[in-house]
């Protein structure tokens, strides 16, 4: 074992960080300092000088976002630079790839489909294609099929779902949209395909307390609670779900679901959202590499950089 290393650390662009610029850098710094009390000496680059192809560090622990910064971060990987998140965990959490990801390998998630919209179903009037949209969502599920069925035809509307952009994460509010009428899924999908964006999940709404979490893979570090409370937001969604009731449920089984789902994505540093079913059944909603850990920063820092040393001891072997 090495008594120090030289360590990259690549800062995320700020449009990758809506309403959490401050909040995102203050973790990364935080990293930084407890990688350096350590004795590690750390180089800090932006996420577009890794693009660019500045950064020249065997390791690296980076937050960045970027398509290009991915794909210059899995190009490194591949020659023998260690990487904590992996540029191939961090792909595989974009919206597309993550929900197809958790749902093949059957960890608990929101029932989700993915469209395109630009295909021939798009030819289809506005209130046919959200219905359409919804028969496809639905199609699997047996309690919502007999609920939505009248006179042996599927009704307008199955239920409330929410429509997200697939191709990456969440950069502006419009991003992520709840939808509670067929009239206005058919609107929400015409705004995301005027701007641009042509394929999008749709994920049934789940009813029942919001939970947020927060973890490091190979540490004992697990922090979760609810947002509403702790009145912790980007965009107001969590609003949708309201006042949590206080289910009762498992941490444990929310960590250890949370851990099968960073090991089919390749994630070490980790956050999400789960929802927390009436009988207690939890379901993810959503899984990010590398959010702010707000709430719970200094402790999360701690285990994030023994996460970090331990990979690369890992590898230094």
């Amino acid at each position: 074992m090495r008594g120090f290393y030289h360590i990259a650390g690549v800062r995320r662009a700020t449009i990758y960080s809506p309403n959490s610029v401050d909040k995102d850098a203050a973790i990364f710094l935080e990293v930084l300092k407890c990688l350096e009390s350590l004795g590690h000496q750390v180089m800090v680059y932006d996420e577009a000088d890794l693009s660019a192809g500045v950064v020249e560090e065997r390791y690296i622990f980076n937050m960045v976002r970027s398509q290009m910064a991915i794909t210059q971060l899995q190009t490194l990987e591949q020659t023998g630079v260690v990487s904590i998140n992996s540029g191939f965990g961090i792909e595989h959490c974009r919206r597309e790839l993550m929900t197809t990801l958790l749902l093949n390998n059957n960890i608990p998630f929101a029932p989700s489909q993915i469209f395109n919209l630009v295909n021939d179903q798009w030819s289809l009037s506005g209130a046919a294609r959200a219905e359409r949209c919804l028969h496809q969502l639905y199609r699997d599920e047996t309690e919502l099929e007999r609920s939505s069925m009248v006179n042996g035809q599927w009704s307008t509307f199955n239920g409330p779902c929410w429509v997200k952009r697939a191709d990456g994460h969440t950069v502006e509010q419009s991003d992520v949209m709840f939808v509670s009428e067929a009239s206005r899924l058919s609107s929400v999908l015409d705004d995301f395909a005027q701007r641009g964006i042509y394929r999008v999940v749709i994920s049934k709404h789940l009813p029942g307390d919001l939970v947020k979490f927060y973890g490091v893979s190979g540490t004992d570090f697990f922090h979760w609670f609810y947002p509403w409370e702790a009145q912790h937001s980007k965009f107001g969604n969590e609003e949708v779900n309201g006042i949590p009731t206080g289910i009762s449920f498992s941490v444990e089984a929310l960590q250890e679901i949370c851990r099968q789902a960073t090991e089919v994505l390749g994630v070490d540093v980790y956050g999400g959202d789960a929802v927390i079913a009436t009988n207690g059944t939890i379901r993810l909603i959503d899984f990010n590499d590398w959010p702010s850990f707000s709430p719970c920063r200094l402790e999360a820092a701690k285990a994030i950089a023994k996460a970090i040393i331990q990979k690369i001891e890992r590898y230094d072997s």
